[in-house]
């Protein structure tokens, strides 16, 4: 595929994953809350960082030594660790004995850059608070929880194929555990890999097949959701002015196509006051035994 444009690529991999039905390999999950409510897609500079969607919202407060986590790289994390979480029933989970083992089980490639792309995103990400927040008719709910209370790694940065004696291992905080796990939304990883180049195009894809999953539960025949409310929930980095809102918007239904390649199911539409998702054929038709909810 390398004399192929970014939309060649996407059209021939999206043609070959829903030629053929997810299999156990390609089965994820990723935490309901997740995604309602995404990290930031690219650095904000900033010690905090918030997106609402609905009556959900999710901020995140980063150690400020190091920062907020952003990009592609702890969504792919993120999605491994739930569906860890939920195959194995355990909040301990196991890296692998080397650095370039858990490389390719989040399928990066095991050079110096995704060497260092990881390592940089992980303590950011591990690092950081995570507090998620419901309010919905004069009813208020809070939760403040760490991803991991605790890490063993033994990984050697300049020596990342060398195989440890002991499995580095990840043990996730109860509440974060709890979080995950009791209402996870399943996916296929096949397709994170595939839009992996755009982290909205990810967030998209995932929040698709809730969207039309929770439509077809409570049999609603389709949502409108106004683009101020999309901003909120993709695009809080843009600005706050009718510009900032043309230009999310732009960019919202560029990364929609890419998503909606490997979902050719999903009836979306975009009038003018917003994206019309109707109840569709549902990509993933089982959950592995998961339980989902609307929130």
């Amino acid at each position: 595929m390398s004399g192929l444009s970014r939309a060649g690529k996407l059209t021939a991999l999206a043609s070959d994953i829903t030629a053929a039905e997810v299999d156990v390999g390609s089965f994820a999950f990723l935490g309901q809350a997740l995604v309602q409510t995404t990290l930031p897609h690219s650095d904000p500079g900033v010690s905090s960082f918030e997106r609402t969607s609905g009556p959900v919202s999710l901020s995140i407060i980063a150690n400020p030594r190091f920062g907020l986590p952003y990009g592609t790289v702890p969504r792919l994390l993120l999605t491994w660790i739930c569906t860890e979480a939920v195959k194995t029933k355990s909040p301990m989970l196991g890296l692998g004995k080397s650095q370039n083992e858990f490389l390719r089980k989040l399928g990066m490639r095991t050079d110096g850059r995704d060497c260092q792309r990881l390592r940089a995103q992980a303590v950011r990400l591990f690092s950081s608070t995570l507090s998620i927040a419901y309010q919905r008719h004069g009813r208020f709910g809070l939760k403040n929880m760490l991803i991991a209370d605790q890490e063993f790694g033994f990984w050697d940065p300049h020596r990342p194929d060398d195989r440890q004696l002991w499995e580095s291992r990840l043990k996730l905080s109860d509440d974060f555990f709890r979080n995950l796990t009791e209402s996870p939304v399943p996916i296929d990883m096949r397709v994170l890999y595939a839009l992996s180049k755009s982290p909205m195009a990810m967030d998209i894809y995932s929040w698709l097949v809730y969207r039309i999953f929770v439509l077809r539960v409570t049999q609603r025949p389709s949502v409108l959701i106004p683009w101020q409310s999309l901003k909120l929930q993709f695009g809080s980095d843009y600005g706050d002015t009718p510009r900032g809102l043309l230009d999310f918007k732009k960019q919202f239904l560029l990364r929609l196509k890419d998503a909606l390649l490997f979902y050719p199911e999903a009836n979306v539409s975009a009038p003018a006051t917003g994206l019309l998702v109707a109840a569709s054929r549902l990509r993933i038709c089982h959950t592995g035994g998961a339980r989902l909810s609307s929130l």
